[in-house]
């Protein structure tokens, strides 16, 4: 497998899925230049990109941990337009990441498209 998009739809709250979208995206990344991945959040799972969020008092894995080996792998992170507004986060509200873009739900099928595996966590 050359490149895989992953899906995800869970919040980091009580569950990890976020993080291990994370964890499987960069170890994907981590294979070598030839292999394409990205992270698609959305859903309750674009709270994992905003600021503030305390892992130790959600109970979930390091967010940091998850976020920092995403920087490492350069892994690009997209987030759905509308389910951020659906939850009131503003692009002011979100981490800062220089992979990440801000894409309208009716992008997401053209981006699946780039990708002949897709996998959701």
């Amino acid at each position: 497998m050359r490149s895989i998009a992953i899906l995800c739809d869970k919040g980091p709250f009580g569950t990890n899925s976020a993080n291990e979208a994370i964890r499987l995206g960069s170890g994907f990344m981590a294979l070598g230049e030839e292999i394409k991945c990205k992270v698609i959040f959305y859903g309750d799972g674009v709270y994992f990109m905003k600021k503030g969020l305390n892992s130790s008092i959600i109970n979930v894995d390091s967010i940091e941990d998850g976020l920092e080996m995403a920087q490492l792998s350069e892994l690009p992170i997209l987030l759905v337009k509308e389910d951020l507004e659906e939850r009131g986060i503003k692009p002011e509200d979100l981490i800062e990441y220089g992979n990440m873009e801000i894409v309208p739900w009716g992008e997401i099928p053209r981006v699946l498209m780039e990708f002949p595996a897709a996998f959701k966590v």
